[in-house]
């Protein structure tokens, strides 16, 4: 890596670090019974206020960095308040700095692992250089709201419209520390994938130590959570070694199906879980909403725990603030959450208020939840919820081996308490019997034992309902289990960390213990091999594996030939083009529309988040814009008619239809566009000035003639 991303990986991490100081006081004084552990928490709680601070001031004002430093301020106010209280001050007087020296290690541990691997694997880009997923999306969104000044923001790939049909969030959110570090999007997005892995795994420690009672139990979390895969690798090695494969060449030989068939082991379904989301680093917002869901769940915890929770009168308001934030940044997040926030307080509380009046404190912290982000359901249309709806699966429901494929090391832990407890029970006939020296366990048995119930309630939800967008049934049913099978590994995840500890407890015959270890070793390596494995064959398919390591998604544009020129024009356009729409190539609908858009259309307005005509229409726009289906085909044919034509004045007019103010030639569009006739000759009229070119691109000014 070069000293300037060396740089900016010292100067993203101190800002991180510094805004985890600043919001310290308040996040120690939310969660109580966390002590010292709840410095694993404040980045998060940081990166949540301010992000819902400067997009509730930019309705009032503007999206910019004096917003940011206004949101700033008042976390400072509400830091020095928290801190010049009484009570505050008794308690920071036994600030101890180890535990922050602590949770910085934790943190930076896992943000280096994560940020190596983003070195060596680091492109934004698609199929055209050997990429799966949809970074380009990412990008497009998240200098969009760069340059946007006002929410909904704009959407950069249908131009003079907004992303009023998506939750955007995880972009802003990003976004702001773009603003704040000013490192270009290019850089920040690949320090953002290892951020967010790096806030996940402080989170799940903080949550899983406190549980356990044990610094270990965080350990074994963070483990289970983030650094192992499912057994579906188990498929590929079958496949590999059923062929005639040595076992050796099979582990040690770069294979991208090792890397991908763990995340699709539900027939038409989408089984990711965090490993492979962080090393295929797509930026969307189902991985930045990872660490802000168990930001729930560690405020949830706290709740549980607390004796009188009710009085803790800051975590009446960070918990829905904390629940509604996770509508506009995943918003299917919300619903198993809502609903172990409920179980939750009606176990509390039943016996204290009742059942009815605990139904109304709970519904009072829900519409809490949702009126804190009213402004972005008065602007949220998606067309999905015009046209579609939910409805019941009739067929194709997930078999048994996907599901054990999926989350069987889980299953096999929680199955062994069960199991263990359930024995322990029947013959000394008392919980506290079986708890004995653990009997701190007690209080939180009950709290796993809703991890695991909803984890189950959201594995089960694909397999009744699924909603329907109008584009496939398969599709939707397979977007559904995405959704949910990744709060399930969450789930699982801590409560399996908390289960594995109380069985090392609790199973005092020899013979079980052999048993018990020699299986949970077993699977435990099986799905640890998944991220040897994974690692070794993604980066081992890297465009950029024999060069220097780099965090520039973009820098491969320098090395490729067709792409030369690209970069220099991206940096251009960024340094030059305040305000504009640019015309760029469109996906061939021709031939294979999906694949195309997964290519190279769309690269300019992603790299610079100005708005173009059109972008992946039909991949995207179409799913997302169903009612405006004929106008997305208008704007197709359109860019490839201007581009075409020898007619200046048709192509001025559809120009100025969309209000185009600069024309982007390189080599996507000469080998589309240029193949039959000299429509791109007309460029070089009096109507066109040429501002930028190098011997593969043009950049051409719409003038006034």
């Amino acid at each position: 890596m070069a000293f300037t991303e060396l740089t900016a990986v010292f100067v993203w991490w101190l800002s991180l670090f510094l805004l985890g100081m600043l919001t310290y006081p308040i996040t120690k004084k939310v969660l109580r019974n966390y002590g010292n552990l709840s410095y694993l928490f404040s980045k998060i709680f940081a990166l949540l206020l301010l992000t819902y601070l400067t997009w509730l001031l930019s309705h009032l004002f503007s999206y910019s960095s004096a917003t940011i430093v206004l949101a700033l301020a008042i976390m400072l106010f509400c830091s020095i308040l928290a801190v010049l209280n009484p009570e505050s001050r008794r308690t920071f007087s036994k600030f101890e700095i180890r535990s922050v020296v602590e949770g910085e290690l934790i943190f930076v541990s896992i943000f280096a692992f994560f940020l190596l691997i983003r070195a060596f694997r680091p492109e934004i880009g698609g199929l055209d250089i050997g990429m799966v997923g949809e970074k380009w999306m990412d990008l497009a969104f998240l200098n969009a709201i760069g340059r946007s000044d006002c929410f909904p923001p704009i959407d950069p790939w249908f131009s003079s419209r907004v992303i009023d049909c998506y939750y955007y969030f995880s972009y802003l959110v990003t976004s702001i520390m773009i603003k704040i570090t000013s490192i270009r999007a290019s850089i920040a997005y690949n320090l953002a994938v290892a951020t967010y892995a790096a806030l996940l795994g402080s989170a799940v420690f903080g949550i899983a130590a406190n549980l356990c009672r044990k610094k270990a139990g965080g350990l074994i979390a963070v483990i289970f959570v983030l650094f192992i895969g499912n057994l579906g690798v188990l498929a590929p090695l079958w496949m590999e070694t059923s062929r005639g494969v040595s076992i050796f060449h099979a582990l040690t030989a770069p294979n991208f199906s090792y890397f991908w068939i763990p995340s699709r082991v539900v027939p038409d379904g989408i089984t990711e879980f965090p490993f492979f989301t962080f090393i295929l680093g797509d930026l969307h917002p189902h991985l930045v909403a990872m660490p802000f869901q168990m930001l729930v769940l560690g405020l949830l915890l706290e709740m549980y725990t607390e004796k009188k929770f009710i009085e803790n009168k800051l975590m009446l308001v960070f918990l829905p603030l904390s629940l509604g934030f996770l509508i506009p940044l995943n918003s299917w997040d919300y619903i198993i959450y809502a609903m172990l926030m409920l179980g939750i307080i009606l176990i509390l509380l039943r016996r204290e208020i009742g059942i009815w009046k605990s139904l109304i404190y709970s519904c009072t912290l829900i519409l809490s939840s949702l009126v804190l982000y009213l402004p972005f359901f008065l602007a949220f249309h998606p067309a999905a919820l015009e046209g579609g709806g939910i409805e019941l699966v009739t067929g194709g429901r997930t078999p048994i081996y996907s599901l054990v494929a999926m989350f069987g090391f889980f299953f096999f832990l929680l199955f062994s308490w069960l199991l263990i407890f359930s024995v322990q029970t029947l013959k000394r006939s008392s919980i506290e019997n079986f708890f004995g020296k653990a009997f701190f366990f007690k209080e939180r048995f009950f709290f796993v034992h809703l991890l695991i119930f909803f984890a189950l309630v959201a594995i089960l939800i694909p397999e009744l309902v699924y909603f329907n967008t109008g584009f496939s049934t398969a599709f939707d049913r397979g977007n559904m289990i995405f959704k949910f099978y990744l709060q399930a590994w969450l789930l699982l995840g801590v409560a399996s960390a908390f289960a594995f500890c109380l069985l090392n407890e609790r199973i005092e015959k020899r013979n079980w213990r052999v048993v018990f270890f020699a299986f949970v070793t077993v699977l435990l390596i099986i799905s640890a091999l998944y991220s040897v494995l994974a690692v070794n064959s993604w980066t081992g398919s890297s465009i950029s594996a024999s060069a220097v390591p780099t965090l520039d998604g973009l820098s491969y544009m320098n090395e490729r030939e067709d792409y030369k020129g690209e970069y220099q024009a991206i940096e251009w356009l960024n340094a030059n083009v305040m305000d504009a729409v640019i015309l760029e190539a469109v996906g061939d609908n021709v031939n294979d529309a999906w694949r195309a858009d997964y290519s190279r259309p769309g690269r300019i307005s992603a790299s610079t988040g100005l708005q173009t005509v059109i972008g992946w229409w039909f991949s995207h726009e179409s799913i997302m814009r169903p009612e405006e289906q004929k106008e997305i085909e208008g704007r197709v044919n359109d860019v490839k008619l201007i581009y075409t034509t020898e007619n200046v004045s048709l192509a001025r007019a559809l120009l100025n239809k969309y209000d185009v103010g600069y024309v982007y030639v390189g080599w996507l569009e000469r080998e589309l566009y240029d193949g039959n006739g000299h429509g791109l000759d007309k460029f070089e009229s009096s109507c066109f000035e040429d501002v930028f070119s190098t011997a593969e691109v043009r950049i051409y000014r719409v003038k006034t003639c």
